[in-house]
């Protein structure tokens, strides 16, 4: 148990190395070709591109631990055993599992703290306001080759960097540490959710690392939850984009952190529906051990 303690430790300094040469490399990047009148995060606003860009960038760092963990034979990450009919249920549940985690959306963010708590209250929701400007810059494509550059940028490099390090590194090291897949699964999901930073979106996000790492416990391939959060991204995304280019319809609108208002016969199919799936899901595996 020494040992895996010290390989997270191992681990989590990589990370955070990592972080400060990106910071390092960007805002020295930022100062150089953009107005040295303006801060970096101004001269970001000014140019999506560029912004998606260093936001892929620096969960690039999420994977930076691979050199480290290819080593250790206990971290055996497979990636190329994939199926169709596990493809698809994965997908599907993703699906299914959106609109379950719309009512989980609508009541983390009517949340009020107690008195004593105002203080992570006011910073919880200033912090929320802030990355929420930055998500509606990011996500407001101009034109079709924004939206397909969003999908690499926003869908395809997060989805695989997050799954990386979160699933496949962080889950397998607490396994290793505490015996207990659904503790591992739990502390991974929780950290997963709490580094993006925004609280009144906490829940809905850990619940979503909760299933992602139950996919990858039951298929022993990190394939399917990488499938999973690419694909819950990129709807999202799309469904951002077509609304805000009137493509659903007038009377359709989306904000980037709001649920649309579903119906509870829906929700309530919806769950069984969920539940029917990652049934098939686990049995396929199972079958096929």
């Amino acid at each position: 148990m020494l040992n895996h303690r010290k390989e997270l430790l191992i681990i989590v300094s990589i990370i955070i190395v990592s972080y400060f040469l990106i910071s390092i490399v960007v805002t020295g990047f930022l100062y150089f070709f953009s107005d040295a009148s303006i801060s970096p995060l101004a001269a970001l606003m000014e140019n999506r591109v560029l912004m998606l860009s260093v936001n892929s960038l620096s969960i690039l760092m999420f994977i930076s631990p691979y050199f480290y963990v290819k080593k250790l034979n206990h971290y055996s990450i497979k990636l190329f055993e994939v199926y169709s009919i596990p493809i698809a249920l994965i997908i599907l549940s993703t699906l299914f599992f959106m609109v379950l985690n719309s009512v989980v959306i609508e009541w983390n963010k009517s949340i009020v703290f107690p008195e004593f708590m105002n203080g992570f209250e006011s910073w919880a929701y200033n912090k929320e306001k802030e990355l929420e400007k930055i998500t509606i810059f990011l996500v407001s494509f101009e034109d079709n080759w924004e939206y397909f550059f969003g999908i690499l940028t926003i869908a395809i490099i997060p989805g695989i960097c997050e799954e990386y390090l979160f699933r496949g590194v962080f889950q397998r090291n607490f396994y290793l540490i505490s015996k207990n897949i659904h503790l591992s699964i739990l502390i991974s999901a929780f950290l997963f959710s709490a580094l993006h930073l925004q609280f009144y979106g906490f829940f809905p996000r850990m619940l979503l690392g909760i299933l992602f790492g139950y996919v990858y416990f039951w298929s022993g391939s990190l394939i399917y939850p990488i499938i999973g959060h690419v694909f819950n991204n990129f709807f999202s995304l799309s469904i951002f984009y077509f609304s805000r280019k009137g493509y659903m319809g007038d009377d359709f609108s989306l904000s980037v952190n709001s649920a649309p208002d579903i119906p509870f016969l829906v929700t309530l199919i919806s769950f069984l529906v969920f539940l029917f799936l990652m049934y098939s899901f686990k049995k396929y595996f199972n079958e096929h051990k």
